[in-house]
């Protein structure tokens, strides 16, 4: 193959799941990405990508080797962290974490300042996820579920606890604040049904995150986390005999990035961050 700088195209669509977020990953147009893309796909003579309602997914016949070109990526990313970095010198670098946005408020933020602080010469970028398989265009993650695919390290790091909550004046109704309806099929979002009896919530958003800001702005009670509801002295359990939904979380990240000094840093704040708290 002549062209090997087709191949970042082909990892940058895999990982971002359409032609215009690649351009925007490799800083181009998306008439480059696909330029380049059926240029791959006439040396390979088969397809790479099949069109889906959720993006664009990558053809079986290619997983072996995106695999092989991520891992070759880590391998090289690692090897200049760990160039760049001695007893003399502090680690530097960019990094991007995948985070459930109310787990990166009230455990991340936190302690972020005094990291950074630690850490001048780190470039940190939190993207909002939440049931997560897969790295896309992080370095590392934070998944409500195990990841069972890949060659991915994957930590237990704590427990996640969700219940409905409501303010003194909220109403008792049936309305309330829930996530979109693709977290329907999770434990979090099943038991808040049951809850509040049944009904679909008549306002859903993205986060967990967004839920909290939409109660307090509604006054409707709410799915949210119990970290959250804990900062607000006025919120209180809708349901004082439910019992929270203890949601498992893992960190995870690329095998080939186990002696990444840069990453490994950043993944034992993260473990450091989840221990620091009792309870979440």
């Amino acid at each position: 193959m002549k062209n090997w700088d087709d191949l970042r195209y082909l990892v940058a669509v895999h990982k971002t799941g359409s032609m215009s977020a690649a351009a925007r990953l490799l800083e181009t147009n998306p008439a480059t990405v696909s330029r380049r893309l059926a240029r791959l796909s006439e040396t390979l003579g088969f397809d790479l990508f099949l069109k889906t309602p959720q993006g664009w997914s990558a053809n079986e016949a290619i997983g072996d080797l995106i695999e092989c070109i991520t891992a070759f990526e880590n391998e090289i990313e690692s090897y200049l962290n760990a160039r760049d970095t001695s007893e003399e010198t502090a680690i530097r670098g960019r990094i991007n974490i995948g985070c459930p946005p109310s787990l990166a408020a009230y455990v991340m933020f936190p302690g972020l300042k005094d990291f950074v602080a630690q850490n001048p010469g780190l470039e940190i970028t939190f993207t909002s996820q939440f049931y997560q398989d897969a790295l896309g265009d992080n370095d590392l993650f934070i998944s409500a579920m195990r990841p069972q695919q890949g060659r991915l390290v994957v930590r237990f790091v704590g427990k996640y606890a969700t219940d409905v909550y409501a303010y003194p004046d909220s109403p008792r109704d049936g309305s309330w604040v829930g996530l979109h309806s693709k977290h329907d099929r999770y434990p979090p979002s099943q038991q808040a049904r049951s809850i509040m009896g049944g009904g679909d919530p008549i306002v859903r958003v993205e986060t967990l995150h967004e839920v909290v800001n939409t109660v307090k702005a509604t006054r409707l009670p709410g799915l949210m986390p119990r970290i959250a509801a804990m900062a607000d002295p006025d919120l209180s359990l809708y349901d004082p005999n439910s019992h929270p939904v203890q949601t498992p979380l893992y960190l995870c990240f690329h095998e080939t990035r186990r002696k990444d000094p840069l990453l490994q840093l950043v993944a034992e704040w993260i473990a450091q961050r989840f221990n620091s708290f009792a309870a979440l």
